[in-house]
């Protein structure tokens, strides 16, 4: 028996783990009937930060969106589920802080691939997947 979530929360970045990990979750939707929300969150650097700190605000909210759409093409095309309600969703933060975050306002679950784009950045900080395994309240699938 599946448990019944009211949403599946996807965090896609484009990597093949993402894409992994919303396949395997519309196939949990298709069985739970539950909706799949894929969350991109948009991260910049410092150095981007810095040189959209000019920029007005409708321009920064479109480069976020256009940050995700390669990343949500990717995982739609994943989806094979044909009868799955997928819903995109971009945010600006943290990954980690994000993730959480959209999983306990939504009363989620959180289906999320092992590793991301980010090796060098995972080498320094830690993994995302790790930190949320860490920090989140909420049921986790981590997908490999």
């Amino acid at each position: 028996m599946i448990a019944h979530y009211k949403l599946i929360i996807v965090p896609v970045d484009g990597s093949e783990g993402s894409v992994r990990a919303a396949a395997f979750a519309a196939d949990l939707a298709a069985a739970s009937d539950c909706p799949v929300q894929l969350l991109h969150v948009f991260a910049p650097s410092g150095n981007e930060i810095v040189g959209m700190a000019q920029l007005p605000k409708e321009r920064i909210e479109e480069i976020s969106r256009e940050s995700g759409k390669v990343a949500f093409a990717r995982a739609r095309e994943a989806i094979t589920a044909k009868d799955v309600k997928v819903e995109e969703s971009v945010v600006w933060g943290e990954p980690r802080e994000e993730i959480v975050a959209a999983a306990e306002v939504s009363d989620g679950l959180i289906v999320m691939g092992r590793r991301g784009l980010g090796k060098v950045k995972e080498l320094l900080l830690g993994s995302v997947s790790d930190a949320v395994l860490r920090t989140a309240k909420r049921p986790i699938v981590l997908v490999s």
